[in-house]
C-alpha cells in the first residue's frame, strides 16, 4: 500500500521523540462536510499553503464508495491510473479544520474538477480564506446557483487546538490503503473487473 509521505524523517522524529506514549492517537480524525461542523476554523494562513490532492471515487470491497488519493510520479502512469478510475478524478484542496468543540476533521473541497462547477470551487475556496488565521466560521452548501455559503463568527478569543500531528501524518491515517500509486491497487483492480 502507498503512503502520502512528504518527509518520513520528520515522522520518524516525531514519534521516535513523542515519549512513552507511541504515536500521536488520530482516532476520529475523517473527511467530512463543514455543514453540520458547527462554528470551525481552518489551519493555515493562506490558501495556498494548503496541501492539493488528486482524488477519484471507488468502491471498497464492502461496496462503499470511497474517496482514493491518486499520486504518481510520472505523467503517464498518472493517465494510466486515471483512465482505470473511469477518467472521475478532482483535485482537491485539504483544509484542516477544528470546530468549536474541539473535532478535528479534513474538508476537501473541489477546486477543480471535469463536472464541477466554477462557482462550487469559487465559493469553497472563499470560505477556506475566511476561516484560515485563527478565524471562526461557519459553513453550508446551500445549492448549484448559490455553492457555499459561509459566515464569520461575531468576536471571540477562542485559540483552536490542534493535534500535535503533520498534515502528512493526518492524511496517512485518513486514507490508510487509499491512496493510489501504481496500476496493481486493488480498487483500481477492483473497479476494472479484475480479482483482488
Amino acid at each position: 500500500m502507498g503512503k502520502f509521505n512528504k518527509d518520513l524523517a520528520q515522522k520518524t522524529t516525531l514519534e521516535t521523540m513523542g515519549g512513552n506514549d507511541g504515536p500521536p492517537d488520530t482516532s476520529g480524525v475523517e473527511i467530512k462536510s463543514p455543514g453540520k461542523m458547527y462554528w470551525f476554523t481552518v489551519k493555515g494562513l493562506k490558501f495556498e499553503d494548503l496541501l492539493q490532492i488528486t482524488t477519484t471515487q471507488l468502491f471498497d470491497p464492502d461496496g462503499e464508495l470511497q474517496t482514493y488519493i491518486i499520486q504518481a510520479d510520472n505523467n503517464s502512469l498518472r493517465e494510466k491510473i486515471i483512465n482505470k478510475a473511469d477518467d472521475n478524478f478532482n483535485v482537491k484542496a485539504v483544509a484542516r479544520c477544528v470546530n468549536w468543540f474541539g473535532t478535528e476533521f479534513l474538508w476537501l473541497p473541489s477546486i477543480k474538477s471535469g463536472g464541477n462547477s466554477k462557482l462550487a470551487s469559487q465559493t469553497a475556496r472563499k470560505a477556506v480564506d475566511r476561516g484560515l488565521n485563527g478565524n471562526w466560521i461557519k459553513a453550508k452548501w446551500k445549492d448549484n446557483s448559490v455553492g457555499w455559503q459561509s459566515w464569520s463568527h461575531p468576536g471571540t478569543d477562542k485559540k483552536p487546538e490542534w493535534l500535535p500531528m503533520t498534515d502528512e501524518e493526518i492524511i496517512d491515517q485518513v486514507f490508510d490503503g487509499r491512496i493510489i500509486e501504481s496500476l496493481d491497487h486493488e480498487a483500481l483492480i477492483r473497479n476494472s473487473g479484475g480479482k483482488v
